[in-house]
């Protein structure tokens, strides 16, 4: 099937070409005679040819060829009309002044003498609007034929009415939103404008659609259920709150979608994406990066073992370690379908070091398959991310949260001491610190667990890195609140006046890795997650919430 479909679309190109071709040397031959005839004001074209066309006959005709191969070379035969751009108006510019310079040469060298240069300037702004203006005509028939076929298509599908849409962001990605909007005929908006805080942009137009005024006019908008969808198309980061304009929305029921950021579109699309406005948006501050280089090269050329490497920050551990050449990285952990996906993952990006990932299985509380862990692979640093991290099960469930965090972390930490290694990190959390809760309880244990081991084992480095809620984590309330408000809510909070920090995974992880740099060992740290978030307000909307464990 592949193969008959490749013939058929290469037949296709190889039928349009010719046309093309066609179509080039009629415009240039046209913009030839246009110039000859204004420059000579409308002298008859027998007289033309006679006077200056027939001695440059045979660099005329040889450039008949030569203009095709020069346009070639510059793939004008090879653009998708429909997505053609400035690109191919810098290439018939580039094209035809070559071309130009080319021509007066050989008719200097074939025919000893040029045309005149008014003509020869004439001929070479003529032919680019004539080569320029067919192709706009071919991409507008492209668009319209693409666009007809689809909206036919469409229509008959249609299960709903257009969606009006106010666009926040009058820039150039709001402009690229809007052209992706216009050029695919599936998605079935109407967009109503533009909202911008710059005042040079309020009331000016962008394809055919106005800037309506500053970003404060939306609450007027979603009053007045004058939109159905509202599209972010700026982030937090440059400075613009957000926050209120959404929860706005959810309380008239009007969907906010966000433009994925631009660091995510560098894979080659084409296109912008969009998705629902998720928690992550709503961190109130830019995510923190970091060169992880340049202060985590002590786990380059080492053995490193991460435990819990299958869970959300294990596995996220895993991806930034393996960056820096470690000499092997041992994935334990006790599901074997999230090692072996990680495993897989890691082998997929980084097949030139799939022989230094190492999955094993087992379970921390076992002794005897930790010491034999270590025996095996000798790691020289060690990250501690397993635990059990759910609140409301670990109270239903008091023996195991405290085998698998506290016994568990007890043989890890015991290993480390026997097996000589280098340095432990503890993964742990602020529930630890006057804990409320037998999650938060087994894990101070384990913080007093290694910091006990850092007095009677000189051999390893121990670390303790305390971190908050992290979005997206398995286990964490902010995947809870997103499935109920998928559900329709309502949203559990155990009191409206609870705060949480949060992070995301990514930022988590390179402080781990930071911390263990620089960390001294028996030392505390308490990651820096900027302000705490009212979850009252940000998770609900300031819509009635009930009380729940979470």
């Amino acid at each position: 099937m592949n193969i008959q479909i490749s013939g058929i679309v290469n037949k296709t190109v190889d039928m349009t070409r010719p046309l093309l071709v066609i179509a080039d040397v009629t415009a240039l031959t046209a913009a030839l005679l246009s110039a000859l005839w204004l420059r000579f004001d409308g002298m008859a074209i027998a007289t033309i040819y006679q006077s200056y066309i027939a001695m440059h006959l045979r660099s005329l005709l040889l450039f008949a060829v030569g203009y095709p191969l020069l346009f070639s070379r510059f793939r004008l035969y090879r653009y998708a009309w429909r997505f053609s751009s400035l690109e191919v108006i810098w290439s018939i510019l580039y094209a035809s002044t070559i071309g130009l310079a080319s021509l007066v040469l050989v008719q200097r060298m074939l025919d000893g003498s040029t045309l005149p240069r008014s003509v020869l300037l004439g001929f070479w702004l003529i032919g680019m609007a004539y080569v320029a203006g067919f192709r706009i005509i071919a991409r507008m028939f492209s668009e319209y034929s693409a666009n007809g076929s689809a909206k036919r298509r469409q229509n008959h599908n249609k299960s709903g009415s257009t969606k009006r849409v106010i666009i926040i962001g009058a820039g150039q990605l709001g402009a690229r939103v809007l052209r992706t909007i216009r050029e695919d005929a599936y998605i079935d908006f109407k967009v109503v404008g533009f909202l911008d805080d710059d005042p040079k942009k309020q009331g000016a137009f962008i394809s055919n659609v106005r800037v309506l005024g500053p970003v404060k006019a939306l609450h007027k908008y979603v009053e007045k259920r004058a939109v159905d969808e509202v599209i972010m198309a700026i982030s937090a980061a440059n400075g613009l709150h957000l926050q209120e304009y959404v929860l706005d929305c959810r309380k008239h029921g009007i969907a906010v979608k966000v433009v994925l950021h631009l660091r995510d579109q560098l894979d080659g699309r084409t296109h912008i994406s969009m998705g629902d406005y998720s928690v992550e948006d709503l961190l109130s501050r830019p995510q923190r990066s970091a060169d992880i280089a340049s202060f985590a090269g002590y786990v380059t050329g080492k053995r490193v073992l991460v435990t819990g490497a299958g869970g959300s920050i294990g596995s996220e551990l895993c991806r930034q370690i393996i960056r820096l050449q470690p000499a092997q990285l041992i994935l334990f952990g006790h599901g074997e379908n999230s090692i072996f996906q990680i495993q897989q993952e890691l082998t997929r990006d980084y097949s030139e070091l799939s022989g230094r990932i190492r999955p094993a299985i087992g379970c921390m509380a076992n002794r005897k398959r930790i010491n034999h862990l270590f025996k095996e692979y000798e790691p020289e640093v060690v990250f501690h991310a397993a635990a059990h991290k759910h609140v409301p099960l670990m109270e239903e469930n008091v023996l195991e949260a405290a085998q698998n965090n506290i016994v568990g972390t007890h043989n890890i930490v015991d290993a480390c001491c026997r097996f000589a290694v280098d340095r432990m990190v503890l993964i742990s959390t602020d529930k630890a610190a006057e804990p409320r809760s037998i999650m938060g309880a087994t894990k101070w244990v384990c913080e007093a667990v290694v910091q006990a081991a850092d007095v009677r084992c000189e051999t390893t480095d121990f670390i303790t890195v305390r971190f908050g809620n992290v979005l997206g984590s398995r286990g964490s309330v902010v995947s809870v609140f997103k499935e109920q408000i998928a559900n329709g809510g309502p949203v559990t909070v155990t009191h409206p006046e609870m705060t949480r920090y949060f992070m995301t995974i990514p930022e988590a992880v390179r402080l781990v890795l930071q911390a263990g740099a620089v960390g001294n060992s028996g030392d505390l740290y308490l990651l820096d997650m900027g302000n705490p978030m009212k979850i009252y307000r940000n998770a609900t909307g300031g819509e009635t919430a009930r009380a729940a464990n979470v």
